[in-house]
């Protein structure tokens, strides 16, 4: 499935196990389910086969549509700015053809490059070129290649992105727009404009406060402080109304990493990922057509 019209991205309920993930995608209204090598990995080692992790989606109308991340198409990986309780290890460490076979296995549409390492350590021209090939890789075992900027790693920003994604010039490339990312790093609505719709592979929708509280890293604010969309400060019905006119909303959902939600159960996070749209500063009720977390 390629064009899953809503995503439960994994980490919005990366606290439970894969049983009750698959019941928050289904009660939030989406039809796919994000899937990352770790995850894949533990669960395989706690008993589980691919053919019941596969069947368990089955049994839930969810399809595990993207595996997410793969940083060793860099010439760098290892990142430098990880919270200390964050081994980078075990989440990033995974190799290309270990990452490939398991794309194969749980028969994703589509897998996410992005880069981990400290700026300084890689250039443009490789990751154009680590990029291209990573495409030509993917494309083998009919997977599609979408690049991720993360604004406090290598790869920062938007523009950086889709330099890359236009140079290496592959047909199975995009972007995947997340709204922290992007908001935290170098906003630009003329450069988002500028970029074909159909090269916004998929989007994560996010809020957060306006601007990083005081004595908070960027890092600690991108994977513990995220909020619903609605219930922070980032114009997240302006970007939904700009990436819907240009073609950009084709595979989008909520992406919310929180402590707060690693307390919850599958049914509350299902639930404020549903509510959150309906907040009166968020998508219902202004562009009633993209109910992402809402459908019926």
């Amino acid at each position: 499935m390629d064009k899953a019209s809503t995503i439960m991205w994994a980490g919005t309920v990366r606290s439970l196990p894969l049983a009750q993930q698959l019941q928050a995608t289904t009660q939030a209204g989406c039809d796919a389910l994000s899937i990352s090598p770790y995850n894949y990995t533990r669960w395989i080692m706690e008993g589980l086969s691919t053919s019941d992790i596969l069947a368990m989606a089955a049994e839930n109308n969810v399809v595990l549509s993207h595996l997410d991340p793969y940083t060793r198409w860099a010439k760098h990986w290892r990142p430098d700015s990880l919270h200390p309780r964050q081994s980078p290890l075990p989440f990033f460490g995974f190799d290309e053809s270990d990452f490939l076979r398991i794309a194969a296995a749980l028969k994703v549409a589509s897998m996410t490059a992005i880069v981990s390492c400290p700026k300084a350590d890689v250039s443009i021209d490789q990751l154009i070129d680590g990029f291209a090939r990573m495409c030509d890789r993917a494309a083998d075992i009919g997977v599609r290649c979408d690049l991720e900027f993360i604004p406090f790693w290598g790869l920062p920003d938007l523009e950086t992105a889709w330099n890359i994604v236009r140079t290496a010039g592959k047909a199975n490339s995009g972007i995947v727009f997340d709204f922290w990312h992007y908001m935290r790093g170098k906003p630009d609505s003329e450069l988002l404009q500028s970029i074909p719709g159909e090269k916004i592979s998929t989007v994560q929708i996010d809020d957060a406060a306006a601007t990083v509280r005081h004595g908070r890293s960027l890092v600690e604010d991108c994977i513990f402080f995220r909020v619903p969309p609605g219930e922070g400060e980032f114009p997240v019905v302006d970007l939904l109304q700009q990436l819907h006119r240009m073609g950009g909303l084709n595979r989008f959902g909520p992406e919310i990493f929180s402590v707060e939600f690693d307390t919850l159960t599958a049914s509350e996070i299902a639930r404020r990922c549903r509510s959150s749209c309906r907040n009166g500063r968020s998508l219902i009720g202004t562009f009633s057509p993209l109910t992402f977390a809402c459908r019926k």
